[in-house]
């Protein structure tokens, strides 16, 4: 199931966690694993760098779609700025695989974001 049909909601706080961890430690890369479904599940990637963040989306075995992108970054308290590109990953898998490939955008806080739920009034 896509992320832009998932009540996100649910997990705001994780996502918004996520955004925090990856503001406090430049460059590094923070990962998680979101099931949509029983059977499917999306990787999500965030990273600060020295002019935003980047937001990035794995869906092992399927196609990722940039509604998908949007509907995670707005849980997440972000704004994507510009449209969400494909990126081939650096890593060259065995055989027919080659590299993997990644939904990313480039992304800025949103400062009239809603604080996440249980946290503010």
């Amino acid at each position: 199931m896509r992320l832009d049909r998932v009540n996100l909601m649910a997990v705001a706080d994780i996502l918004r966690a996520m955004v925090d961890e990856a503001l406090q430690e430049p460059g590094k890369v923070v990962r998680m694993a979101l099931p949509t479904s029983p059977s499917d599940g999306v990787q999500v990637f965030v990273r600060a760098t020295g002019d935003g963040l980047v937001l990035a989306i794995r869906r092992p075995g399927g196609k990722e779609d940039p509604r998908e992108i949007v509907a995670l970054a707005r849980a997440m308290g972000l704004v994507v700025q510009g449209e969400p590109a494909v990126v081939k990953g650096k890593q060259v898998r065995p055989g027919p695989l080659g590299r993997r490939t990644y939904l990313v955008a480039r992304c800025a806080l949103d400062v009239v974001a809603p604080p996440a739920p249980g946290k503010g009034k």
